[in-house]
C-alpha cells in the first residue's frame, strides 16, 4: 500500500469474515489517528477502502507524526488479523508496503539504516491501539459483513457507539 488513497491490500484474507476484520481494523484505526489523507470516505467488503486523498510524500518527509500514523494504518490490517487468531502467511509480502512508506519518508541514511526496527516498533504501536479499540473494530467489522460496505458517516457512527457501549460497560 504505496499510497493511502485506496485499499484493497496487497494480500487480502481468504474468507468474508477475516477480509472484514482486515478492512475494520484498518478503517478504525484510520479514522481515530484524525489525520486527513486518512479520511475515510468508504469502506467496502468488495473495493476495499477509499480515502479522500492521497498523503503528500514531502508532508510526510516533514512530519514524523503523520507518517507514523499513515504507516500504522496501513500495518492494521494483518496485525488485526492476527491479534484475532488467524494465520497470515503473506505477512511479509503485506509490511513490505509500509515499510515502503516508511522509507520514503525517511531522509536521513542512518534512519534508513534501521527502518525495518522502525516497522517493528511501529507494529507494536499497532498492536496496542488495536487491542485498546477492538470493541471498535468488531463493531465495524460486523456492519461491513452484514451490510457489505459503510460510508463515513456510517462508520463513524459505528466507532462512536462502540466508544460509548465500552465507556458504560467498563465504568
Amino acid at each position: 500500500m504505496p499510497t493511502l488513497h485506496s485499499t484493497p491490500a496487497p494480500t487480502q484474507a481468504p474468507n468474508d469474515e477475516q477480509r472484514c476484520q482486515q478492512l475494520a481494523a484498518e478503517a478504525v484505526l484510520a479514522t481515530l489517528c484524525g489525520r486527513a489523507p486518512a479520511r475515510v470516505q468508504q469502506v467496502s467488503l468488495v473495493d476495499g477502502i477509499r480515502y479522500g486523498l492521497a498523503p503528500d510524500p514531502a508532508a510526510l518527509a516533514l512530519n514524523r507524526g503523520l507518517m507514523e500514523d499513515l504507516v500504522m494504518v496501513g500495518l492494521a490490517g494483518t496485525v488485526a488479523l492476527e491479534l484475532a487468531g488467524y494465520e497470515w502467511p503473506d505477512l511479509a509480502l503485506a509490511e513490505a508496503a509500509a515499510l515502503e512508506l516508511l522509507r520514503r519518508s525517511l531522509s536521513d541514511p542512518g534512519e534508513q539504516a534501521v527502518a525495518a526496527a522502525y516497522l517493528q516498533v511501529l507494529r507494536a504501536r499497532t498492536a496496542a491501539t488495536l487491542r485498546r479499540s477492538w470493541t471498535e473494530v468488531q463493531v465495524v467489522a460486523a456492519g461491513l459483513l452484514e451490510h457489505g460496505e459503510l460510508g463515513a458517516e456510517e462508520l463513524g457512527h459505528r466507532i462512536s457507539c462502540a466508544q460509548h457501549l465500552r465507556g458504560k460497560t467498563l465504568n
